[in-house]
Order: structure tokens, then sequence, then C-alpha cells
């Protein structure tokens, strides 16, 4: 549907749940902010929750997650590639943990 209509609305509801945006995409980021990608084929394997510790209050963080079963973001925006496992994970799973260390930092229960 997403694909087809452009967006995305709830049932019931005129609410838009999501929306294809146009490019370049880093306009919709906040200004200054830090792009981290994500790929398990990255040598830099790192701890999310200690990842997400070490990085100021004040900083933007933006996290660039790939929707695809193989191959890696290849984007000229992103300031750092992680990986958060030594497999490959799900989209679905990379982003539980990157929500899982945010909420620690965050004192978030």
């Amino acid at each position: 549907q997403l694909l087809q209509q452009l967006s995305i609305t709830a049932v019931g509801k005129r609410e838009k749940l999501l929306r294809v945006i146009k490019n370049p995409v880093t306009q919709y980021l906040p200004v200054n902010s830090r792009k981290i990608g994500f790929s398990y084929s990255s040598e830099k394997l790192v701890k999310m929750n200690k990842y997400v510790a070490a990085v100021s209050d004040d900083v933007d963080i933006v996290f660039v997650v790939g929707a695809m079963a193989l191959g890696k973001i290849d984007c000229d925006y992103i300031d750092d590639f992680i990986a958060i496992s030594g497999y490959p994970l799900s989209a679905a799973w990379c982003i539980s943990r990157i929500c899982e260390a945010v909420a620690d930092k965050w004192d978030v229960l």
C-alpha cells in the first residue's frame, strides 16, 4: 500500500501512519546530527548499550538501518558504520537493540 499510494492511513481515521518522502532524505534529519549506519560486515563491532551511553546528550543521533536481506547501506551521508553482532540481524531485531540501548540510557523502565 505504501509503494502504491505513497502513504498509509489509520483505519477509520485520516491520520497518516507512514508516507513516502522526497529525496534527499538529509533535509529531514536534524542539523549537525551524527548519522550511524549498521552493517554486520563492519570491522567496528560494538556493544550497543556502551555505544549509545558514550554519546553526549547534546548530540542528535540518527540510526540508519537497512531493510534488505543482503547487502550494505550505500549512503554518502553516514558518519560511522558499526556492527552490533557478528551475525546478520533482521532490521526489526536491529531496531529492537537500538531501542533497548536508548531506553537504558534514558532510564526508561
